[in-house]
């Protein structure tokens, strides 16, 4: 009797263990094909695979006023040259806290972010930009080209994570943050800067609009300044990117 029952139990056993295991293989079956996030990204990616084979783009996860992208949060198609190839109609942006082109081939999955060396332009709607690597006349990064002729302006657009207990928004950050939390104390900074390219290809750092007008012939310069008030360009900072495009526009009549 007593053989009977240990037999017994060691069926039962045995057979408890036998279902756990038929059980447990469709779920590890399950978890072993369910993509990550990257994986999904580059299934979506089709003939692009190889734009996409970047690093993934940094998620802020902390709280912050502001944003550390060029200028706003969303990406918008456009078309990017990345190792020598050119892609298109791809939705693009810049984060211009870490200086990398971001790029995504379905909007709400991840993006992979580019750096500049390795992307020399890149098109977003009707803004031309250039990348930047080291060692060249400007520093790192992503530029915003404006001018068709031989004269060019670069506009840089860097975004520093900084820290205030007082109220920054607007002025202070450099833009206005219609989300802006007063709770919050750290905020994306936005720094802009000019470069005026002359047609040998040099550099120079321009501060106001006297700076630019003054790259030209002063016999141009009558015929630029009266283009540039027929175009009703305001005196305005938030005014200058529109002074340089009608700047350049005259200097090319």
């Amino acid at each position: 009797m007593i053989k009977n029952y240990i037999f017994v139990r060691m069926k039962l056993t045995y057979l408890t263990i036998l279902i756990s295991l038929a059980l447990s293989f469709p779920c590890l079956r399950a978890q072993a094909q369910v993509p990550d996030e990257l994986e999904t990204f580059q299934q979506a990616s089709g003939n692009h695979a190889v734009l996409f084979r970047g690093k993934q783009a940094t998620k802020i996860s902390f709280p912050a006023n502001g944003n550390p992208y060029w200028e706003q949060p969303d990406f918008q198609l456009g078309d990017i040259v990345f190792e020598g190839n050119l892609y298109r109609d791809v939705f693009l942006n810049i984060d211009a806290r870490e200086q990398r082109a971001l790029v995504t081939k379905v909007l709400g999955l991840m993006s992979v972010a580019l750096p500049p060396s390795l992307t020399p332009s890149l098109t977003i709607g009707n803004r031309r930009f250039v990348g930047i690597g080291p060692g060249e006349a400007l520093a790192e990064g992503f530029y915003e080209v404006f001018g068709s002729g031989e004269e060019q302006v670069y506009k840089h657009v860097e975004k520093v994570l900084n820290e205030s207990i007082n109220d920054v928004n607007g002025r202070e950050i450099g833009y206005y943050d219609e989300n802006y939390r007063s709770d919050v104390y750290r905020f994306f900074a936005l720094h802009t800067s000019y470069y005026f390219r002359n047609a040998d290809g040099e550099f120079s750092r321009i501060r106001s609009r006297g700076s630019l007008l003054r790259k030209f012939p002063s016999a141009k310069r009558k015929e630029i300044r009266r283009a540039v008030k027929a175009a009703g360009i305001g005196r305005s900072k938030a005014d200058f990117d529109s002074y340089c495009k009608a700047v350049l526009n005259a200097a090319v009549q």
